[in-house]
């Protein structure tokens, strides 16, 4: 849920427990620590809670004040006006909430893996155009060197076979 944080109003009462009353009507006593990050742990328990009211209590478990959810009360007031079932309402945004957030991580997925498809693509045409400048290496250094008969052609034949060398060599790295 979805509801503002009320651990500034809770402050103000200093108490050394809570008992938060729930959208379906159910009581849950939440510690308050008394060391430590206290409001920080006790506002992740609150936010975790689909609560309407919270009690701040003494420690002997006396009332030291009220928060209610402003929000509730002014869906309440809005079924009350127009006749409709808010609980219905409720539980189709909280579908559509978790909804929203499943298409989300769907999206972020999806472009993460395009994003490695390209820079595979690229590594790939580079790794191409590595080879054919070689390859265009090699046929410019057999149309510069003389031909001498079968001299020549050996010549040639080392060549070509340095340049698999250095394409061998060369590899581009596969998880890049």
């Amino acid at each position: 849920m979805d509801n503002r944080d009320p651990i500034e109003d809770i402050k103000k009462f200093s108490p050394r427990s809570l008992k938060v009353t729930l959208r379906d009507g159910t009581e849950k006593p939440v510690a308050v620590p008394q060391a430590g990050n206290r409001w920080a742990r006790t506002s992740q328990v609150l936010q975790s809670l689909p609560w309407v009211t919270i009690e701040c209590l003494d420690k002997d478990g006396k009332v030291l004040g009220i928060i209610e959810d402003e929000d509730d009360a002014e869906l309440a007031e809005f079924e009350e006006e127009s006749g409709g079932s808010l609980g219905l309402a409720k539980v189709l945004l909280e579908v559509m909430r978790a909804s929203m957030k499943e298409c989300r991580m769907l999206v972020d997925a999806q472009l993460r893996g395009n994003a490695e498809m390209v820079s595979a693509m690229t590594e790939g045409m580079r790794a191409t155009a590595d080879v054919y400048r070689q390859a265009l290496q090699v046929q410019q250094a057999h149309l510069m060197a003389p031909p001498t008969g079968e001299e020549g052609g050996g010549e040639m034949l080392k060549m070509m076979q340095m340049a698999m060398m250095l394409t061998a060599q060369n590899k581009p790295k596969e998880g890049a």
